[in-house]
């Protein structure tokens, strides 16, 4: 048997799996844990109470933050914790653990996909053996991408992409910067993070209602995204639209630099929910806004993936190949 883990900066997932995928699996606000070793000591409590008792081979914990190859030790991004592999194999019988950045792992989950459990935004002309592009907001914003190995099947390549620089396409996007500088001090790095996110989002209704930058309004990113949706309020439409402009042109970008010709998809929490906008709504378009790369753009195949597991998956994966 062999433990998985998505450590983010709201939540965790844990699962117990082998060969044949996931046997257990739960889910944890990190908010209720002192510590990762305190969750996971949790988790296999559950396991040992459901019958899972089986003798871990070894770990893979998914982190989102930056992981360096054959790195021990690593810090969330989004939370002030700090992963110790080698003291967590020291202090939970859950074998040797590996790190890995938890876009890297969803990357390395894509083989995984069923047929039903992605939606073609996009069709273009797909190239098996070329490079994959795993991108989507969470707590913060994921980038990585999956290279076919003709002896190790895949290797994977971690970034952290998200933290490229907001690069405004308009006046409107322009205005958001400023709001965004303001809001998080003049001397702040405004990245694409900062936008295509959950915070994101509500930073753009704040932006779009005319919220000072000092003031934070009362809607969370959930209900701004519903009320788009339901198109009942005009703010959160334009905020919605303001914010997959803004997905679309970077995940356009990181396309462009990885030549994503083998897909680029859609991950995370919040792609499923905004699946009816990102079919329609103005992603496709910044995406495919690349000048004279237009149509090597338009070439490439665009994936929202509805499954929310899929860092959960890679790592069980990494767990096995260790």
């Amino acid at each position: 048997m062999y433990l998985a883990a998505d450590i983010g900066g709201t939540k965790t997932l844990l699962a117990l799996g082998d060969g044949g995928g996931v046997r257990m699996q739960r889910r944890y606000d990190n908010d209720a844990h002192e510590n990762p070793a305190a969750l996971i000591g949790c988790f296999l409590q559950e396991a040992r109470a459901t019958g899972l008792g089986a003798q871990v081979a070894a770990s893979c914990l998914a982190l989102a933050g930056p992981v360096g190859v054959g790195t021990t030790r690593a810090r969330l991004t989004n939370r002030a914790w700090t992963i110790d592999a080698k003291r967590l194999a020291q202090a939970l019988p859950i074998g040797p653990v590996t790190l890995v950045n938890d876009f890297a792992a969803s990357a390395a989950g894509i083989d995984t996909l069923a047929a039903d459990e992605f939606v073609t935004l996009q069709q273009g002309q797909p190239d098996r053996n070329a490079l994959q592009l795993a991108i989507g907001p969470g707590t913060g914003l994921g980038v990585a991408a999956c290279l076919p190995h003709p002896r190790e099947g895949q290797r994977v390549l971690a970034s952290e992409g998200g933290h490229v620089g907001f690069a405004p396409a308009n006046g409107e996007q322009q205005g958001l910067l400023e709001f965004l500088r303001v809001r998080h001090g003049p001397t702040s790095h405004v990245s694409v993070e900062r936008v295509v996110s959950g915070s994101g989002l509500r930073d753009c209704y704040d932006y779009c209602a005319g919220a000072g930058p000092e003031e934070i309004g009362a809607l969370a990113p959930a209900e701004v995204s519903a009320r788009a949706l339901a198109a009942s309020d005009p703010h959160c439409v334009r905020a919605l639209d303001l914010f997959l402009a803004v997905f679309g042109a970077h995940a356009g970008d990181m396309a462009l630099c990885f030549l994503a010709r083998g897909g680029v998809y859609l991950l995370g929490g919040i792609v499923p929910k905004l699946l009816p906008r990102l079919a329609s709504g103005p992603f496709l378009a910044a995406f495919n806004a690349k000048a004279e790369h237009a149509p090597l753009m338009a070439a490439m195949p665009v994936f929202a993936v509805l499954a929310e597991d899929m860092a959960l998956r890679g790592a069980l994966e990494c767990a096995i190949r260790a």
